[in-house]
């Protein structure tokens, strides 16, 4: 059970305040790359208890969450519905072979060593987005501020190689399998902490209370009064704390695994 007086562990500070403060310019840009649906992700703090409790019932091996409900599968279909990115296509590397790059591909690179949230988002806040090159390089640099802030968080404060190399790709990253990358991050992330081995999946758990909530409030996805994609949209920061709320009222629909 979540406690209402619990101290928070999560918020989704960075991606609200980037959305927030983007001109209309760059939020079009942020919708071509197929990203437009998280502004939808709203404010808010989220229980560290809760989140320990999503990771905790969550079965790596076979991809299911245990609830009172029934087995919620954690599909990339799913994530993908969830959250609005893009599923099937390429598979990005797991790393970068950096002797094979061409020397603008490793400027690139280069360009983002040292690279922290705060910087990034300051970047994408102020950066221009005047003409045909400044358009590209916001391109990458959102893509790696989105997934240093909520599809591939790391522990380190910096970013990370898993982080860059999508910067490359700016011409065609709608073409790339962003659902399944960020569940395979999210499935060896959960594994890991398992091992007591440092990992911040925090922000990517977001997208497993989104998909707990909305399975269980509509358990017939295909049914016609089932809000479609992206269910981020539907719900907004008072659903979530009202869901949130009753998780802390009543018996928790999550089942701890031994």
């Amino acid at each position: 059970m979540v406690t209402k007086k619990e101290k928070t562990h999560y918020n989704t500070k960075a991606i609200a305040r980037v959305f927030k403060g983007m001109s209309q310019q760059k939020k079009g840009i942020v919708e071509e790359m197929r990203f437009g649906a998280l502004e939808h992700v709203p404010e808010m703090n989220v229980s560290h208890k809760l989140l320990r409790e999503l990771i905790g019932c969550y079965d790596d091996y076979c991809g299911y969450l245990d609830t009172l409900y029934g087995r919620i599968y954690i599909t990339p279909t799913k994530v993908a519905d969830a959250l609005g990115i893009n599923y099937g296509g390429d598979r990005f590397s797991e790393k970068i072979e950096y002797r094979k790059l061409n020397e603008e591909n490793k400027q690139i690179i280069e360009s983002f060593k040292g690279a922290t949230l705060a910087s990034l988002t300051k970047s994408v806040l102020n950066m221009s987005v005047e003409g045909e090159e400044n358009q590209k390089k916001f391109k990458r640099t959102f893509v790696v501020f989105v997934q240093k802030c909520i599809l591939l968080p790391t522990t380190i404060s910096t970013t990370s190689p898993i982080h860059k190399l999508p910067a490359l790709y700016v011409d065609n990253i709608r073409q790339w399998d962003w659902a399944t990358h960020m569940l395979s991050f999210l499935r060896k992330g959960i594994e890991a902490r398992r091992k007591e081995k440092k990992q911040s999946i925090d922000s990517c758990v977001f997208v497993l209370m989104i998909i707990y909530f909305h399975d269980s409030k509509f358990p017939q996805l295909d049914a016609h009064d089932t809000p479609g994609p992206p269910w981020v949209a539907k719900w907004t920061r008072s659903n979530l704390l009202n869901w949130i709320a009753k998780e802390a009222t009543d018996t928790m629909g999550l089942v701890y695994r031994a």
